[in-house]
């Protein structure tokens, strides 16, 4: 009887811990789960544009779950007048999760309107001052500087003819080394009066080749401080006219980069893009070192996300670094541009385990 009340109370002990187990255990999976949903959500949304299909997004609204614990000992006792005497005891444990979660579309008015509107002026300084690469950063968000387009007709569906960017890639490398090399920054600063973001040029790098290039190029003159403006009657050799591209403008540009199978082409299911005299536009010479999304017929083995669609697979490599990166990026810039809209009403309520 002693060892079967050490049992019962090492049972009850065990009990105890239990509970904190639980939550470390479910707050890391459920962390993980809502990292890859998100993330299949994303690329699948992408694969869909590249085919001309509406996209969805489904935001996941409240997770809650019960945990219930249960311990049961029960014993028995059989005395005899004749040895041997009979002890017979047992000991019960039950443990049940039940999770229920919901999700909410993302829809409605407002978000539209955020799918549609140009990103704030405001909103591309934070991104590149935030310690992402400026070329990565002002290739994503920025349809044209100047008169320098960076690839307009592609922030739409696929176009048929291959889209301008070659000079805007020059530009963007260009502003990327100046700031890698601390000669540019992207500030506020008041001009006349009003308080302009835009682009400081320190006294060292005024000189600088590739400064005196990017000069040319933009057509300005020679000062320390250029605002930035998305307002064409403004330019002139100090203003940077500049156009951004909207939510939905970058999401359909990414989605020139995902690879189709060539069946799909054949068959006349995605946008065969041509050069002016019919030859084949390759979209790799956009975003191959920018964002490329991969295809297969049967799951990959080496994939960082990956979601099936029209019977292929297409996916992120997990050593394709570059993609990567603009996907984490395309994941914050969603949030800043939609992620204040909640849809309407509870789309699904999941109770699981019920």
């Amino acid at each position: 009887m002693l060892a079967l009340i050490l049992i019962s109370f090492l049972l009850l002990g065990g009990c105890a811990s239990i509970g904190p187990g639980a939550l470390k255990e479910a707050r890391f999976n459920y962390n993980l789960a809502v990292q890859l949903s998100s993330n299949e959500q994303m690329l699948l949304n992408l694969v869909r544009l590249r085919y001309r299909d509406n996209p969805v997004f489904l935001e996941i609204t409240n997770i809650s779950t019960q945990f219930s614990l249960s311990a049961g000992i029960n014993a028995d006792a059989d005395v005899r007048e004749t040895y041997p005497d009979t002890y017979s005891f047992g000991l019960g444990l039950s443990y049940a999760e039940k999770p229920t979660i919901t999700f909410t579309p993302l829809h409605g008015e407002q978000f539209v309107k955020r799918l549609l509107s140009p990103i704030p002026l405001e909103h591309l300084i934070l991104l590149l001052n935030s310690g992402w690469r400026v070329d990565r950063i002002l290739r994503l968000c920025v349809q044209r500087i100047q008169d320098v387009k960076n690839a307009p007709t592609a922030s739409g569906p696929t176009p048929d003819l291959k889209p301008e960017f070659e000079d805007f890639l020059e530009l963007a490398c260009l502003m990327q080394r100046l700031h890698r090399q601390k000669l540019i920054d992207f500030v506020y600063k008041r001009l006349d009066g009003k308080v302009y973001a835009g682009l400081l040029v320190h006294p060292e790098g005024r000189k600088h080749p590739d400064f005196l290039k990017l000069r040319r190029m933009l057509g300005l003159g020679d000062y320390e401080f250029y605002p930035i403006t998305p307002e064409m009657a403004l330019r002139n050799d100090r203003f940077i006219t500049l156009q951004t591209r909207s939510l939905i403008g970058v999401l359909f540009y990414l989605s020139q980069g995902v690879e189709p199978p060539e069946r799909d082409v054949e068959k006349g299911k995605v946008t065969f893009t041509h050069y002016p005299d019919g030859k084949p536009f390759d979209w790799r010479k956009l975003l191959g070192d920018l964002f490329v999304v991969r295809v297969s017929k049967k799951p990959p083995q080496e994939a960082a996300v990956a979601v099936r669609y029209r019977n292929h697979w297409f996916y992120i490599a997990d050593d394709d670094l570059d993609t990567k990166s603009t996907f984490v990026l395309l994941g914050q810039l969603f949030v800043l541009e939609a992620g204040k809209e909640k849809g309407l009403v509870p789309l699904l309520t999941i109770p699981i385990g019920q």
